[in-house]
């Protein structure tokens, strides 16, 4: 799986720092501009767990950290850093399986193979080892030889299951979840206005993935 890594940004453009003689209205503005953003970040990265768990997304972990940055390293320009788990993108628009492209038929990304690295192998365990992911004796059974592990003797049942999950994971693909620009999407509805009205001024919001 690539690593993506998912950063929004939204761009405030306008040129509210200009002239001179302005010290204390420009003052005035950069308060006002970084408290909305900050009120910003904090309500997309309420939508973003409360939309989550609406939908029951469950991946690995680590899915619900989301963090926001206040960017003015340019002196005409403020911007709103939104992150999140590069992998929110994957669950966000699915992968196709290495068998079957059933779960996210159209999806840009997919499973070429049913190898994983150390990394992702331990996130996975995590995950199996929280009790979301179940896998079932018969699971175990059919699929837990796969990959090469069959020349091994002894495997514990514990890596018997990781193997299974692993390898369904990688035959089947991930379902498509759709839910990041929903959240988006509810986060900007009627910033722009909100943030014109305070300022006496059109603001244009751009959202780059």
């Amino acid at each position: 799986m690539a690593n993506i890594t998912a950063r929004q940004k939204i761009v405030l453009q306008d040129k509210f720092i200009e002239g001179k003689g302005q010290d204390i209205v420009n003052d005035k503005l950069n308060t006002t501009i970084q408290t909305f953003l900050a009120e910003l970040g904090n309500k997309f990265q309420d939508n973003w767990i409360e939309t989550i768990n609406a939908k029951k997304i469950i991946a690995s972990g680590g899915i619900d950290k989301v963090e926001f940055v206040i960017d003015e390293t340019d002196v005409n320009r403020v911007t709103l850093n939104i992150l999140f788990p590069y992998y929110a993108k994957f669950v966000d628009k699915g992968v196709k399986g290495v068998k079957s492209s059933a779960n996210a038929p159209d999806s840009p990304y997919q499973f070429k193979n049913y190898g994983m690295n150390a990394e992702g192998r331990a996130s996975v365990k995590r995950w199996l080892d929280s009790g979301k992911a179940k896998v079932t004796a018969t699971d175990v059974k059919r699929y837990g030889s796969v990959g090469g592990e069959k020349k091994f003797s002894k495997i514990s049942e514990a890596d018997s299951k990781l193997n299974t999950l692993i390898y369904n994971i990688k035959k089947y693909g991930i379902k498509k979840r759709d839910f990041i620009n929903p959240v988006l999407n509810e986060t900007l509805d009627g910033a722009a206005k909100e943030l014109g009205d305070i300022l006496g001024k059109e603001i244009v919001i751009n959202i780059f993935q």
